[in-house]
């Protein structure tokens, strides 16, 4: 009976409950109008589930960063650690980045900094933090990559510096983390199947740049796919694992070839049997201005990445995405022609992404305590953006769907498949010098 009141244009005159003979704009019309109609509050009703489901999982993340904020971090088990941090260029804050990593309230650990070439940019900065800090270190040169990712090749080459170490962690050079973050991260790899301890970035919204604050208003959205189930994946900015694990789930093996770290250990943990576990209070905070063509570089290369190594997320994520901004557009001019009944929808819509903005926003205030006053002056851009960040998502979604090349970190790649990566060369300069800002 439904589709059959979308076709007939003349079945909502003078209807019982429309005296008048006024039709809704949303479906009046010809045939193909009214059918389009349905289709609007069909996809808006997948739209309310959606921001329904997003909704819930919002506040369990919320429930599940409140939970860990009172978990006491201290313990007898503090076993030792590898530290291996790839580095690539000058980027903004790195000295301050690095010397955050060096500076660990944690008992015995070794911080590895690893580059391709003697001559990167980074390595005057590398030097000059292990000189003047009083903690182990070292610096690794690596060598270029080949048919396989530069920054997996710097970790392998870093792995062969690690000594006796217990557990490997990894850590990113454009994230500035607190004092303890080393010892929130190893603490849960004391549970037995527990395989990576990893946690998430966080962009911090910068003063005086929009475009940092849409970027942070994104990064809060995908901040809270993870939480307290089993569902996670790692992320190498912010992970940890045990040797005997690494060795037994094959993880070099299994970055033969590959482009992405995170996502290739994070299938070899999972085939080993064990899982991914979230550490909320491990968030490492990254500061760095963005242009608007280099936040949709960098979500562009996010999505192709996500594409190769785990498809599914890729669908449901450009998927879901998508449909919420078509119903934005579509609902939008239904309602400025004055559907009062697409209006109320689009308005539910909307209300549950601000809503689920907002949580996000005071999670974040609870696990990054000491950038709490600068987050919320912006309380206002994790409501109202987030609608808009869906855009970028759409943007990148749509980018990676056409293509599998990527430029990340002054190089260019090919990825024909998850353990197949071709090594096309450098970007140019002017790429590579804006690709050296963001990761």
């Amino acid at each position: 009976m439904l589709a059959l009141v979308g076709v007939l244009p003349g079945d909502h005159d003078n209807a019982p409950g429309n005296p008048t003979g006024e039709r809704d704009p949303a479906t009046a019309g010809s045939s193909t109008v009214g059918m389009s109609g349905i289709a609007l509050y069909v996809l808006g009703g997948i739209n309310l589930g959606i921001g329904i489901y997003s909704l819930l999982s919002t506040l369990s993340y919320y429930r599940y960063a409140k939970r860990s904020r009172r978990q006491n971090s201290e313990g007898t088990f503090c076993p030792s650690v590898a530290l291996l941090v790839p580095c690539c260029g000058d980027e903004e804050g790195l000295e301050e980045n690095l010397r955050a990593l060096i500076r660990q309230d944690y008992g015995e650990f070794k911080v590895i900094f690893i580059v391709e070439d003697v001559s990167d940019p980074a390595v005057p900065i590398i030097e000059l933090v292990l000189s003047s800090e009083n903690r182990p270190g070292e610096l690794v040169v690596a060598g270029p990559a080949e048919r396989r990712g530069q920054k997996i090749h710097n970790l392998i080459a870093g792995l062969g510096r690690a000594g006796d170490a217990e557990v490997f962690a990894f850590a990113d050079s454009d994230g500035r983390p607190d004092g303890c973050w080393l010892a929130h991260l190893v603490l849960p790899l004391r549970e037995p199947k527990v395989g990576v301890a990893s946690s998430y970035r966080f962009y911090l919204p910068e003063p005086g740049c929009l475009t940092s604050v849409l970027r942070s208003a994104w990064n809060a959205g995908v901040l809270t796919l993870l939480g307290d189930h089993d569902r996670n994946f790692a992320w190498g900015g912010s992970m940890a694992i045990r040797r005997k694990i690494f060795e037994k789930a094959k993880v070099e093996d299994a970055w033969r070839g590959a482009l992405s770290d995170d996502y290739a250990l994070t299938h070899a943990v999972r085939r080993a049997g064990y899982y991914v576990k979230f550490v909320p209070r491990a968030i490492v905070a990254s500061r760095s201005h963005v242009t608007i063509r280099e936040l949709l570089r960098w979500c562009a290369r996010q999505m192709a990445i996500t594409r190769v190594y785990w498809p599914n997320l890729w669908r449901i994520g450009g998927g879901s995405q998508m449909a919420f901004v078509v119903f934005l557009i579509g609902g939008g001019m239904a309602a400025a022609a004055g559907s009062v009944k697409v209006s109320v929808l689009l308005s539910a819509v909307l209300f549950l992404s601000w809503l689920s903005g907002g949580i996000r926003a005071r999670a974040v205030w609870l696990l990054l305590p000491e950038w709490s006053s600068q987050l919320r002056r912006y309380e206002w851009a994790y409501v109202l953006l987030a609608p808009v960040a869906s855009f970028i998502t759409v943007s990148g979604f749509l980018s990676s769907a056409l293509s599998k090349r990527i430029e990340w970190r002054g190089k260019v790649y090919e990825m024909l498949s998850p353990s197949d990566t071709l090594v096309l060369g450098s970007a140019t300069p002017s790429v590579e010098a804006k690709v050296h800002r963001i990761r």
